[in-house]
């Protein structure tokens, strides 16, 4: 299995067709397979070797697409940066990556110096449609300059691509995927959720996440068309559905919401969709109903999975969504182990429990990610036995329907993206003032959950709230930062000391029917 098959059955069999729109630029499945290994020759050129990790920290893009399959092409290891984090959680994955070089984009080759002086790499190449600034290397020059190189791609269980997520020591980690994670998760991803040829899909999820990627590679083996936004705007959403008569997209939750209650969401035709996946968070059902009542040619699909699993692994039909002929409506339900995965609820020793009995959701198969990079430790406490625990607690019915009621790890999802409480501590605890904290998430009706702290202070000093969120701004992203600061004399501490956040919790869910939005 190599990563540049996808490509190579789409040039062979869709040539003509069109397969990126990026603003008022097409490229034809033709024009992209004549490309790859000239950029791929180019990135070479560079001197880089097999192997080495080329970072990326990019908007979405025709040019971020083929950049899959060049780098593949060359046997380069892509390191997609995350373009909401602070400079300093991406200089530690470059560092951590150890990465040779970077490609970046218009709106992100200003923090090229920043990055450059937490981590100093030779080559800098610039993807962006502005002029290269100095230092640079053009994207196209790349293209332009270099003869095609042929197809030097890894293979099997080679390493393709290293995806960085939170992480519950305070440092996120290095999901490594390979060229078998990516081709599997592209056939499930295609059995699934209904891609073909005739797929026009928009990108709305970032790229450099997995609900971005996975999809991208997905869609180019079914040979469709990638229609990229930069990132998800609500009005450019409703203009790409409109003018490129889009049939498929994928959004969490809060896009869905944000849309729906969008003041020009009557002025735009959106009936050319067939199929809307969500995912990265529960639903509200109260948006899932206003959205099936006023997208009526819609049909929603949920997906549930995770970075360790080259996303995909379980979903929740539209049939399903209903009572009918196919029983009773699931939409509680994350859904059903999809095509090539299996799916368990297991107990803190790793044995199956009875169906009805929550537990933990392992996953067995061919996405599973390799490990994570350089921490065979966190690899072998994550998969045991070939199963990935999930880290999430729920339960399974006689129909092998899964119901998510918490999470084992101390994670927090706020609009689709996943918060690790330790994290957070971290960059609270870094303020001088700071004695003790917590963090939990606490219910938000528009974001599903929201980051809470509860704080203790040294004694004689004094701190506000927005004093700790903009002291947190400097070290972390944004979306991670607490949006809400409690101050307390003292934290709840158990007989051994520890601090006991269910406590600190059990207030703000105790309405609730699961622990998890």
């Amino acid at each position: 299995m190599q990563l540049t098959q996808c490509l190579a059955r789409a040039v062979q069999t869709r040539h003509r067709a069109t397969a990126t729109i990026y603003n008022d630029r097409k490229r034809s499945w033709a024009e992209i397979g004549r490309r790859v290994p000239r950029l791929a020759a180019g990135l070479r050129g560079l001197g880089l070797r097999r192997g080495d990790r080329l970072a990326v920290l990019a908007l979405n893009s025709d040019n971020y697409i083929e950049l899959f399959f060049a780098a593949a092409w060359a046997n380069l290891v892509l390191v997609p940066l995350n373009t909401r984090w602070a400079v300093a959680e991406n200089v530690y994955s470059l560092k951590d990556a150890e990465c040779a070089a970077l490609v970046v984009d218009d709106a992100f080759a200003p923090q090229v110096g920043d990055l450059l002086a937490g981590h100093p790499m030779a080559h800098v190449v610039h993807m962006g449609d502005a002029p290269a600034l100095n230092g640079m290397h053009a994207w196209e020059a790349l293209a332009e300059r270099s003869e095609p190189m042929p197809d030097e791609s890894g293979s099997n269980d080679e390493l393709c691509g290293i995806y960085y997520t939170g992480g519950t020591t305070g440092h996120p980690k290095g999901v490594m995927l390979s060229h078998a994670n990516f081709i599997s998760a592209s056939v499930n991803w295609i059995a699934t959720l209904h891609f073909s040829d005739q797929t026009v899909y928009m990108h709305s999820a970032g790229l450099f996440h997995l609900a971005g990627a996975s999809p991208a590679l997905a869609l180019t083996l079914a040979g469709g068309t990638h229609v990229c936004l930069p990132k998800f705007d609500a009005v450019l959403a409703f203009e790409a559905i409109q003018r490129h008569r889009i049939n498929y997209v994928l959004f969490v939750p809060t896009m869905i919401n944000m849309m729906l209650n969008h003041a020009d969401f009557a002025k735009y035709d959106l009936t050319s969709v067939r199929y809307c996946e969500y995912g990265a968070s529960p639903m509200p059902d109260t948006v899932l109903t206003a959205a099936i009542e006023k997208l009526p040619t819609w049909e929603f699909i949920q997906g549930y999975g995770m970075t360790e699993t080259a996303a995909l692994t379980v979903s929740l039909p539209w049939r399903f969504h209903f009572d009918g002929e196919h029983g009773k409506a699931r939409r509680a339900a994350a859904g059903r182990a999809s095509y090539g995965v299996d799916v368990k609820i297991v107990d803190a020793e790793g044995k199956e429990l009875p169906r009805g009995t929550p537990g933990e959701i392992a996953v067995r198969g061919a996405q599973v990610m390799l490990g994570y990079w350089k921490k065979p430790e966190a690899t072998a406490t994550a998969i045991r036995n070939g199963w990935m625990h999930t880290g999430d607690g729920a339960w399974m019915d006689e129909d092998g329907f899964i119901y998510i009621v918490d999470r084992v790890k101390d994670m927090i999802i706020s609009g689709g993206e996943n918060i690790y409480s330790r994290e957070v501590e971290n960059a609270v605890h870094a303020h001088p003032a700071v004695r003790e904290c917590a963090v939990i998430g606490v219910p938000d009706e528009r974001w599903g959950e929201a980051v809470l702290a509860v704080v203790t202070l040294k004694e004689g000093r004094s701190l506000t709230e927005q004093e700790i969120i903009d002291h947190c701004r400097t070290l972390i992203a944004n979306y991670k930062c607490p949006r809400q600061v409690v101050f307390r004399d003292a934290l709840p501490l158990s007989g051994a000391g520890k601090i006991m956040k269910n406590v600190l919790r059990d207030p703000y869910w105790k309405d609730k029917q699961r622990s998890v939005n």
